[in-house]
Formats: structure tokens, sequence, C-alpha cells
């Protein structure tokens, strides 16, 4: 998708353009929202700008003040959800009763409840690599790079016996399991149907189940593993 040119950038009438902070905010959480909503009633569509104006009652050209592309709007919507899961992992090991197994439930859930997050983190990089600007690109990484590190120290914190950066290690780890099985469980379009043969049976998996057990085993197994290595020193 080309980037779009100044002079359609200033196609949106002046009387649509937000000029305080706040008016700003809001517009461009709309266009956000309106995003969300398009994904949730087809996760792998690929909307136009037309439908995503229309869903967030702007202007096309209003779309582009806040966004270069489509697909900085979905680095957008990508980036507030993966804020949302980090919430989640937060909350689970903050609770008194913290454990891997509540953790693993806890994301589990969160990933039910928003079926949007997984398709669009699979076709996150291939976006990076085609049509998002170096800046959106820099900021999307460093927003979930400083969030990574706070919340990989909280790791640590619950599990001292952890190295020192290992929090992120297992949290990088952790995603890179949703994501993994998620492409198994959810095959592509062309081979939905081949599915049912018996010899593609090995592919047909219980994706909340296989889910919860390997991060259980990652967790347990990173925190047990750092267990006896201290008791060795």
């Amino acid at each position: 998708m080309p980037r779009i040119s100044a002079a359609a950038k200033r196609a949106a009438p002046a009387r649509h353009r937000a000029t305080a902070p706040e008016a700003k905010s809001e517009r461009r959480a709309a266009i956000v929202h309106a995003a969300v909503g398009l994904l949730r009633e087809a996760p792998l569509a690929m909307f136009s700008v037309e439908a995503l104006a229309r869903r967030a009652d702007l202007a096309k050209g209003t779309v582009y003040l806040y966004f270069g592309t489509r697909e900085e709007v979905l680095l957008a919507v990508h980036a507030e959800h993966a804020q949302l899961l980090f919430d989640v992992l937060e909350r689970a090991l903050a609770a008194p009763k913290a454990d891997t197994r509540r953790m693993a439930r806890a994301v589990v859930r969160h990933l039910n409840a928003h079926p949007e997050f997984l398709p669009l983190a699979a076709t996150c990089r291939s976006m990076l690599d085609t049509n998002i600007s170096v800046d959106a690109a820099l900021a999307f990484k460093l927003g979930i790079g400083a969030r990574l590190g706070q919340l990989g120290m909280r790791v640590e914190a619950l599990y001292p016996k952890l190295p020192r950066g290992q929090g992120v290690t297992l949290l990088m780890a952790s995603y890179a399991l949703m994501l993994g099985l998620w492409q198994i469980a959810e095959p592509p379009e062309c081979l939905k149907q081949a599915m049912a043969l018996p010899q593609m049976r090995v592919f047909r998996i219980d994706f909340e189940t296989q889910l919860t057990t390997a991060l259980v085993n990652l967790w347990e197994g990173a925190t047990q593993r750092a267990a006896r290595k201290a008791r060795q020193i």
C-alpha cells in the first residue's frame, strides 16, 4: 500500500481537524477503536482505510492526519492490545497466591476475550517490513521494550532465583509459545478442509489446553532450573 501524498493528507475538511491535545488524543483513540471493531468482525480481513473512516465516523483524510498508512493503525491496535496483555500478566504476578498455573489460565482467558490479538500479532513482522515508517516502528518497539523491562523485574522479584534479565527472556519465550501454538491450531484457509484428513490429526490441537500446559512447563522449568543452580553455588 503506497504512502499517502501530502495532498491526500490535506483532504479532510478543516472543520474536522482537532487542535487541542485532548481532542487529538480522542480522535486517534476513535480510529484505533474502529479498527478493533473491524478486526473482531473478521480478524484476518484486510479492511480499507475507507471502511475504517466510515466506522470511526470520520473523513478518510482525517485518518491520514493521525496515521501514515493503514498498517500503522493496525500496529497501534497491536501495541494497545499488547499492553492489555501485560496488564493481565502484571495482575496475575501480583496476586496474593501467584503461581504459574493461575498466570497461564489468566493469559488464556484474555486471549479468548480478544480473538483479534494473535491473528494481528502473526502479521506484525510483515507489517513492520513493508509499510510502516521508521518513527512508528521505533515508537512501537520502545513502548513494548519499556513494559517488558518493567514486567521482567516483577517476574524476577516473584522468582528471586532467576538470574538478572531472565524475566524478560521468559516473557518473550511465552509470547513465542502463544503465537506458535495459535498458528498450528489455526491453519491457513487453503488447509482448513484438509484438516479433516487422518494424516492431519497431529496438527489438530486444543489451543487452550496446550497453551496452558506449555506455559506452565516453561515457567516451572525455568524457575526450577534456576533454583537448582542457586543451590549448587
